[in-house]
């Protein structure tokens, strides 16, 4: 049995992570070339890790069902007698491992150049709005069979919390998304909702 699950974790990795980990390997590189966080107050800081390193989320939670997409490949999963939610769960873990190990890096390259940044707040704040908009586009492409949709799914929501009126965020923090640069605003309910959009994708059937 273990056999098998290191042959899924393996396969698991060419298929859809290597891509997913060099796309946040890049984002990260970019985000260090064109910024510099050295000279970067507290606020600034705050900036980059909640609406722009966020984005490693989006790119490693959404392409968990890409391979399921392509031709035949679904129906050589579901005719193995693994089971393919298995296949799915163990996919998702090695995501937001990465996800974890990707933070866990930026935050702290982030608190040794910058010392006002406190790094156990900075990485709670900045994984529960990773985690969030990657809960968004995993949930969208498992509902729509598609990863556009996924993609379109968590950007879109990103797009809107950038524009999201003053009014409203003051009536419903909780559905802010940026809360680092808002010390009132708690991240409980991100994370919470992170876990339902999670559970709902496991939850579909097929």
């Amino acid at each position: 049995m273990f056999r098998i699950y290191g042959e899924v974790c393996k396969k698991n990795l060419k298929i859809f992570l290597l891509p997913a980990v060099c796309s946040v390997g890049l984002l990260a590189a970019v985000i260090f070339i064109v910024t510099d966080m050295r000279d970067s107050n507290a606020k600034f800081a705050a900036v980059i890790c909640q609406q722009f390193f966020a984005w490693a989320g989006i790119f490693l939670l959404t392409p968990v069902f890409i391979a399921e997409q392509k031709d035949n490949i679904e129906e050589t999963v579901l005719s193995k007698p693994f089971p393919v939610k298995t296949v799915y769960f163990i996919r998702f873990l090695e995501a937001l491992a990465a996800l974890v190990l990707f933070t866990t890096g930026f935050v702290l390259a982030l608190s040794l150049m910058n010392g006002e940044i406190s790094f156990t707040r900075y990485f709670a704040h900045t994984l529960a709005a990773a985690l969030l908009l990657g809960s968004l586009g995993f949930m969208g492409t498992r509902f729509s069979g598609n990863i556009g949709v996924g993609y379109i799914t968590a950007f879109g929501v990103y797009i809107m919390q950038m524009f999201l009126p003053d009014g409203i965020i003051e009536k419903a923090p909780h559905i802010y998304i940026f809360t680092l640069q808002n010390e009132t605003y708690g991240i409980f309910p991100i994370y919470l909702f992170s876990l339902i959009f999670i559970a709902a994708s496991f939850l579909k059937k097929r």
